[in-house]
């Protein structure tokens, strides 16, 4: 009997190719591969992905303020060089870290003349502020600023009667959101192309969250999502239908998985813009030189003389290439055809 060639898919794995925690006060950015999935797996769980973030992770903000002396939005206080309404928009800037379970209460009085920030907000020990310079008003006067807040997890629409109700309550509205913006792209896996490809996605928060914890939260979220629509029972038993391809192909798509990693060197969004015109839009010459498909030989061989993407590449001319060790005029020549039909380059 003619044994089976086959073996199980390997399970995608996600990972972190990139993390910048100091890009910006206020924001972090993060970069992810998932890898290996079969052909239009990408695409469905980037869109699938890209909206749970937006939508499903939420964070801690301020919900309704009471100010002292405050008739209405639009009206001014006394000794305060900001509006009622600037002031409730500088309160809603603000991005606080942690998590609550209820709504809590936090209070700030200043005495001016002076600047208010968010450091002069007092919090309970479970959540802080990200940017504690944060700007809420300018005292011009020797006067007492009061504010009574209300902190709620989630996006707080509905507040208590009880404050909508009473004098010098405001609601605020429009938070700023913990996931400021997400890139994905879908790219082939190895020489297979058409049956695997892999998924690389870009993260940046406002610091409330890391972008890490923050797919955890958006990949949970669908999760349970899809288990309350279709819960399995663990009498539901679907191991005889697992996936299996040709063990050669997978093990092949796999090292080519892993070599893929170093491939983009520059940022996704820089690499790959909206419109998806790569040919015409992106930098081919911060391509890395795993992009012309070369034999391992030839391209360890590369590494080794320190050449590592395109643009390194083409600073060489052929007789160049040549005093490479190892490096004999077939090698040049498979440079020279990878270049062209890949990339349409030439060496001089």
């Amino acid at each position: 009997m003619e044994q089976s060639n086959s073996v199980t898919l390997i399970r995608p794995k996600w990972r972190c190719v990139e993390d910048n925690p100091e890009e910006n006060r206020r924001l972090h950015y993060s970069r992810f591969v998932l890898s290996p999935l079969l052909l239009g797996q990408a695409m469905t769980i980037g869109v699938s992905i890209r909206r749970a973030l937006l939508s499903e992770v939420q964070g801690v903000c301020i919900t309704s303020v009471a100010i002292l002396n405050a008739s209405h939005e639009y009206c001014s206080l006394e000794g305060v060089k900001e509006s009622v309404d600037e002031i409730l928009m500088n309160l809603k800037q603000i991005v606080f870290k942690g998590s609550i379970f209820k709504a809590e209460n936090a209070s700030l009085l200043v005495q001016g003349p002076g600047i208010v920030t968010a450091k002069h907000i007092h919090l309970s020990s479970s959540i802080a502020v990200v940017d504690s310079d944060q700007h809420i008003a300018t005292l011009t006067k020797n006067i007492s600023f009061s504010l009574e807040l209300v902190l709620e997890e989630g996006n707080c629409e509905k507040l208590k009667e009880k404050k909508q109700d009473q004098n010098s309550w405001f609601e605020i509205y429009g938070h700023i959101p913990p996931v400021q913006k997400i890139n994905y792209s879908v790219h082939p896996l190895g020489k297979f192309q058409t049956r695997q490809e892999l998924l690389f996605l870009e993260i940046w928060t406002n610091k409330s969250l890391t972008p890490q914890r923050a797919l955890y939260e958006a990949s949970y979220n669908l999760l349970n999502l899809f288990n309350e629509i279709f819960p399995v029972s663990t009498s539901d038993n679907l191991s005889n239908k697992q996936l299996h391809i040709d063990q050669e192909e997978i093990s092949n798509n796999y090292n080519d998985s892993e070599e893929l990693l170093t491939v983009f060197d520059a940022s996704i969004s820089n690499l790959f813009p909206s419109n998806n015109n790569l040919e015409n839009e992106f930098d081919r010459k911060n391509l890395s030189i795993d992009q012309l498909k070369l034999s391992p030989r030839i391209s360890n061989s590369l590494k080794k003389a320190n050449i590592y993407t395109i643009s390194d590449l083409l600073k060489y001319n052929q007789n160049d290439l040549l005093k490479i060790k190892n490096f004999g005029k077939k090698s040049v020549e498979q440079v020279l055809l990878a270049l062209e039909q890949h990339l349409n380059l030439q060496l001089d």
